[in-house]
C-alpha cells in the first residue's frame, strides 16, 4: 500500500536533451537494478517539461531505503540540480498536475505525506536546497 510520495532531484544540470534514459541506464548497468529506481520523472525536453514513466507503480522503488520508503512510497525524480537553482514554475506545474495530484487522488495519499528524500535521509539535500516542498504541497492542495 502506497502512503507517501518522495521527491528527488538528479543533482545533474538539466539541458534540452533527454537525460531520463541515461538515469535508467546508470541504475540498470552501474547499480545493477532491474529498472530505473523511480516511478516517474519530470524533465525538460526541448522547450517543454514532460512527466516520464519509470518503474511500475506496483513495484518497490530503489530510491530511499530509510523509513521503508522504497516499500510504501511512490518516487519521482525531477531532473536538475535544485541545490544550485530553484525549479521553474513550468517544471513545478508538470510535477504537480501530471504526477503528484494524480497519485494523491489515485492512492488516497495525504498531501502532508508528500516529502523530500532529505526528510528520511538526513545526509541528503534531495530534492534540493532551493526546492520548496511547502509550495509544492500548496499547489497540490489547490488541485485536489
Amino acid at each position: 500500500m502506497k502512503s507517501h510520495i518522495i521527491i528527488h532531484h538528479s543533482l545533474t544540470e538539466d539541458g534540452q536533451t533527454v537525460s531520463w534514459g541515461a538515469i535508467e541506464r546508470y541504475h540498470r548497468e552501474t547499480m545493477g537494478w532491474e529498472d530505473v529506481g523511480y516511478h516517474a520523472g519530470v524533465e525538460l525536453i526541448g522547450v517543454e517539461y514532460y512527466a516520464l514513466f519509470g518503474r511500475a507503480e506496483y513495484r518497490f522503488a530503489a530510491a530511499c531505503k530509510e523509513g521503508a520508503m522504497n516499500q510504501v512510497g511512490l518516487h519521482v525524480c525531477c531532473v536538475g540540480n535544485y541545490d544550485s537553482i530553484a525549479p521553474t514554475d513550468c517544471m513545478l506545474n508538470v510535477l504537480v498536475r501530471r504526477v503528484l495530484a494524480p497519485w494523491c487522488d489515485r492512492y488516497n495519499i495525504a498531501v502532508t505525506n508528500i516529502q523530500g528524500h532529505r526528510d528520511y535521509a538526513h545526509y541528503k539535500t534531495c530534492p534540493g536546497l532551493l526546492f520548496d516542498l511547502d509550495l509544492v504541497r500548496d499547489l497540490v492542495r489547490r488541485i485536489l
